[in-house]
């Protein structure tokens, strides 16, 4: 195949892979864990993909061998080397311009010579100077994405208005009783009131400057570009969905809801662990009538439920040689930087949130930023759309690991 062939059956592939992804993830949420067809589905296309990548590895090698015989500067005496200027005043493009009488020539491109800096400022000082090398890797080495989001546990609709309202319980009198039968005995009278809850949409974006050659010269890199900056917006609507305190441009987090209950380790019984903890937590939500189905916990507090080890010596909560399902007490766990360490929450995440989405993640190019047009230059701009409604706040119990409980504490 040509390269334009491979890189058709990588998109196709990657395109394969993110639906079977998508429906692992809907699987998870619904099972608790994947079935094996999609699994084996899944492997079979990464492995697909491993052959194909290779197959693009020796077709832009060859490209790029070709590319620079066809555009290398003369290699005889440095002194004959002629520069740009020189080459310039002896093109087509020059001598048609003077034989006019004008003072605007026709492009003249000397492309080999172009500085390939995919990006600029300061942080990209160990950037390479040239993309094109003897030998490149077909693959870019990324940085690890996170792969547990908070967002996985919440349902996901679309609006498109740029408000959410919605009216919301906020008191129930349950006066109901056995009543006789006589005529003038009354019944007893219940009560109910509400609010009204107004969420507006807010915004989540950011963007990169790139050349106009990358775009035109690297297109792995210039999509990996994208990849990016999208996966920079879902790091920051984590963050959001948890700790965005609600005014101007944040959303209204889940942990920072004044009216959403608390638990606190310290509160708990003699001898209490950390997973007692979160089972006391999970308690109040069910109390409350809001079966829990998420909880979400730092790395390092998941780190020390998993290596909590009986008086023999063996681990508790898993098996070594096997591991053991991301779950505790029958619900699933999110572990993520994202929470602070020393906070957990547990809460019916169907029921007492969802995410709007006004506007899906999308990217966006252009010249018009400052005076990137005359300087080939172009923003890359990715940006989201979304509201997040909590409906009912004592769904979910915010905890924290503050200390373990004092010897003498109830009973």
């Amino acid at each position: 195949m040509d390269l334009k062939e491979i890189r058709a059956a990588l998109d196709e592939g990657l395109k394969t892979l993110k639906e079977l992804l998508d429906q692992q993830d809907k699987e998870i949420k619904q099972f608790g864990e994947t079935t094996t067809e999609t699994a084996k589905a899944i492997q079979k296309t990464e492995e697909s993909l491993r052959g194909i990548s290779e197959d693009l590895k020796a077709a832009q090698t060859r490209m790029d061998e070709l590319e620079a015989k066809m555009n290398r500067l003369p290699q005889g005496d440095p002194e004959s080397t002629k520069s740009f200027g020189q080459l310039f005043v002896e093109s087509d493009a020059y001598k048609q311009m003077i034989a006019a009488g004008e003072t605007k020539s026709k492009d003249y491109r000397v492309k080999s010579f172009f500085t390939k800096t995919t990006l600029t400022g300061a942080s990209l000082g160990n950037v390479p100077g040239y993309l094109y090398t003897p030998e490149r890797l077909a693959e870019i080495m990324r940085a690890p994405d996170r792969t547990m989001r908070v967002r996985d546990l919440i349902p996901v609709l679309t609006t498109g208005v740029g408000a959410i309202e919605f009216v919301r319980e906020t008191g129930f009198t349950n006066m109901a009783a056995t009543v006789g039968e006589a005529p003038a005995q009354g019944k007893p009278e219940s009560g109910l009131s509400f609010e009204i809850v107004s969420i507006s949409v807010k915004t989540i974006a950011h963007w990169l400057p790139a050349t106009r050659q990358i775009l035109a010269d690297a297109p792995q890199l210039s999509s990996y570009i994208d990849q990016r900056l999208i996966y920079g917006l879902k790091l920051v609507e984590d963050e959001q969905i948890l700790y965005g305190d609600g005014l101007g441009n944040n959303l209204q987090g889940i942990l920072t809801d004044s009216k959403i209950q608390s638990y606190k380790w310290s509160d708990g019984k003699a001898g209490d662990n950390k997973v007692d903890a979160i089972r006391r937590a999970m308690t109040k939500a069910r109390l409350a009538e809001y079966p829990v189905t998420g909880i979400v916990l730092h790395p390092n507090d998941w780190e020390d439920i998993e290596l909590m080890k009986g008086t023999d010596g063996h681990y508790i909560w898993i098996r070594v040689s096997e591991g053991g399902q991301q779950r505790l007490w029958r619900v699933f766990v999110v572990d993520t930087p994202v929470i602070q360490e020393g906070d957990f929450l547990v809460g019916a995440f169907a029921m007492g949130t969802a995410l709007w989405d006004r506007e899906e993640a999308a990217i966006r190019v252009s010249d018009s930023h400052d005076q990137f047009f005359i300087k080939n230059m172009v923003a890359i701009l990715a940006e989201e759309r979304l509201a997040q409604t909590i409906y009912r706040p004592e769904a979910f119990v915010h905890g924290q690991f503050d200390s373990a409980p004092p010897a003498d504490s109830g009973s």
